[in-house]
Parts: structure tokens; sequence; C-alpha cells
């Protein structure tokens, strides 16, 4: 997806849901620091019950991974997608605020 394209919310459900059908939970998305892919069961398994942090920092920050942003060793790493490097490529307009989220893995 080009890093300018900012798709809304409604279409980045039915691009979610295209790719791994309804049910949310298994949806899939690729850390842009260190390539891990978490479902979205799997950020909630770890402790993200809210989906504050769900395709938004890598799943490593959850589960206390001491491997830094940017190893790419495997992950998962330690990358917020809030702190000062803003990697998470895939804009998502809800209700009016633009979110910077990870892409989707692949189905």
């Amino acid at each position: 997806m080009p890093e300018d394209k900012v798709l809304t919310y409604d279409e980045w459900i039915a691009e979610g849901t295209r790719r791994f059908g309804p049910d949310k939970m298994g949806w899939k998305f690729i850390c842009p620091s260190c390539g891990y892919v978490a479902s979205v069961a799997d950020w909630r398994n770890a402790g993200d019950e809210k989906g504050s942090m769900t395709a938004f920092s890598c799943i490593g920050r959850l589960t206390g991974s001491e491997k830094q942003m940017f190893d790419k060793t495997g992950g998962p790493c330690n990358y917020a997608g809030g702190g000062l490097f803003g990697l998470n490529p895939m804009k998502v307009m809800q209700d009016g605020v633009i979110h910077s989220l990870f892409d989707f893995a692949e189905a």
C-alpha cells in the first residue's frame, strides 16, 4: 500500500475480512521493525485485552522481549508504534483520527 494512502475504517475492515475472514482474532499483522507476525488472538493472549497495542506495537512489548527494535533475527522485539521511530506503514482513519498500524501479514 502506498505510504500516503489512508484507508477508511470500513475499507480496513473489508481488507482484513477479505484476507482472513470475519473473525478478527485470526487476523495477522507484521511488525515493521523485526518482521514478527502475530494475530489479534496472540496479542490478547499476551495481555492486550483492550486492543490498545494490537497492530500498533510489536507483541514483544507485552511479552517482555529483550530483542531491540530493528533486530532482524526473528523477533518479537520491543518496538513501540508511538515511539521516536514511526514505522507503522498502514494509515486508517476512524472518527476523524488517523491511526498508524502494522500492515496485514500474508494470509
